[in-house]
């Protein structure tokens, strides 16, 4: 493997993004980037503003976003306006029925687009052996120069199951219809990843799938 690599890894919900990037961070000395609870963390302070998405757009003309990062072991975690997020809060039922609706709001993506892609110069001056984004559009827009790209899928019962078994309460096949079908930055396989179907395996052999391919092309 070369000294600095870059992943990228899409999927929807419940396919094995987390747990993927999270191994491969781990083991690999790897700075994680997980862009959905940049969504979520937006989510969760426009809702505690109490703003609907329809605010978010003249809200922004107003008081632009500034966005930090602030690193925790292997991953990066976002502050947005001097506000830190636990998990708990981002994952709330609240924040869960309404991310997709806030993240489909181009001027929100574009507040976050080049603070993501700042990510794998951050990785790089700090001294990680690479860096992995995961999401929904990180091979096609935020990474499309990425050393590998990911496309995790699996059928929708294999997912609720997953989300179930982690707490989640969030309902898959309305996410999945609002993420493919948003006009900014749809949820989108790129041409050139590696697809894989996790129903078919273990989180460990989907990770040595991943590794494997990713040695082959350094």
């Amino acid at each position: 493997m070369k000294k600095f690599s870059v992943l990228a890894v899409d999927g929807g919900a419940g396919t094995g993004k987390s747990t993927l990037s999270n191994l491969i961070s781990n083991r690999n000395n790897f700075l994680y980037v997980e862009t959905g609870f940049h969504y979520r963390a937006i989510t969760f302070m426009f809702l505690r503003k109490a703003l609907s998405p329809n605010d978010v757009e003249h809200y922004l003309t107003k008081y632009p976003l500034v966005i930090k990062s602030n690193i925790n072991k292997n991953k990066s975690e976002i502050e947005i306006d001097d506000i830190k997020f636990n998990y708990d809060d981002l994952r709330s039922t609240k924040v869960n029925e309404n991310v997709s609706h806030f993240a489909a709001i181009p001027i929100l993506r574009k507040s976050l687009f080049e603070y993501q892609r700042s990510q794998v110069d951050k990785a790089q001056s700090l001294g990680f052996s690479g860096v992995i984004l995961e999401g929904r559009d990180i091979g096609t827009k935020i990474l499309p120069d990425a050393d590998l790209k990911i496309f995790l899928h699996a059928d929708a019962e294999t997912r609720v199951r997953r989300r179930i078994n982690d707490g989640e309460t969030d309902s898959i096949k309305r996410r999945d219809e609002l993420d493919l079908n948003r006009k900014s930055a749809p949820l989108a396989c790129a041409d050139d990843a590696m697809k894989i179907n996790t129903a078919q395996y273990s989180a460990e052999e989907v990770y040595n799938l991943v590794m494997n391919a990713l040695n082959s092309r350094l």
